[in-house]
């Protein structure tokens, strides 16, 4: 069982940081680096990557502070309207995230990468596929780091437990599901890499096999989030918003694979 620490806050000299905001953007860094790296590899635009990380990054967080706002506490939002531009306080959705940082993709690719000197950013093109793979490859890595820093912080605590997983919470021992997520996305990443590094994959897919697993992943351990605390996930017929979004999710992988088979990307 793992003893109990808050470390909200670290220093640095006379700077105060942020103990999330610190791993999340080491784990944009990290995985921005890698995606960079693996598009020089496959032979796709480099700078192209970098400049997808600016726009996604700012989509992002909008995406991520908007689905907070509006999915799991609206109640409190709107009779606290200007509340929401306090993103210093947290409250920031994964799952809004990943919309925000699909619409950034898409729409850098329809004014940037159309004109691109690679395959057109078009599913049949292929273009698409191939940068989409980069950022996908890379994804898991630095949400992973990102989750370090929700464990660090406790900000996702699950349910009462004597696994050695748990920690030891005021109260109680609980699982930190920032811990578990991050241990799962970490192993996917590792498996992953390893697994496919000396073969070539189809166009697509880290797309859809990242969507697919993070979907199944995240809809079976949102059960195992606390229920009875106060900053427990708000629930709708007994699902987190991010479990709904995990359907969608994994519906999308299936159905975008079914569009790579009948496009003959998929042998």
């Amino acid at each position: 069982m793992i003893s109990y620490f808050d470390i909200s806050t670290f220093h640095f000299g006379p700077l105060a940081i942020h103990t999330w905001g610190f791993f999340v953007s080491i784990g944009f860094v990290a995985a921005l680096w890698v995606a960079y790296c693996r598009a020089r590899r496959v032979a796709l635009d480099g700078n192209a990557i970098l400049d997808l990380g600016f726009w996604i990054l700012i989509c992002a967080f909008l995406g991520a502070r908007l689905f907070h706002v509006f999915f799991y506490e609206w109640n409190y939002y709107r009779v606290h309207l200007v509340e929401i531009i306090r993103i210093d306080q947290g409250g920031l959705s994964s799952f809004g995230g990943f919309i925000g940082a699909t619409v950034g993709f898409l729409v850098y690719g329809k004014l940037r990468l159309h004109n691109a000197p690679q395959p057109p950013l078009t599913l049949r093109g292929g273009g698409v596929l191939r940068y989409a793979d980069v950022l996908m490859f890379a994804w898991p890595l630095g949400h992973a780091i990102g989750r370090v820093g929700c464990f660090l912080t406790h900000m996702h605590p699950g349910r009462l437990s004597n696994s050695v997983w748990a920690v030891q919470y005021p109260g109680g021992a609980r699982l930190d599901m920032g811990l578990i997520e991050s241990a799962v996305l970490f192993t996917y990443w590792v498996i992953i890499f390893f697994a496919t590094r000396k073969r070539r994959m189809f166009d697509g897919f880290y797309l859809v096999s990242g969507m697919i697993f993070y979907g199944a992943a995240r809809f079976i351990l949102d059960f195992f989030r606390a229920s009875d605390l106060p900053m427990a996930d708000t629930r709708y017929a007994g699902l987190t918003p991010a479990q709904y979004g995990s359907i969608v999710l994994i519906a999308m992988g299936i159905v975008f694979f079914q569009k790579l088979r009948a496009c003959k990307h998929v042998v």
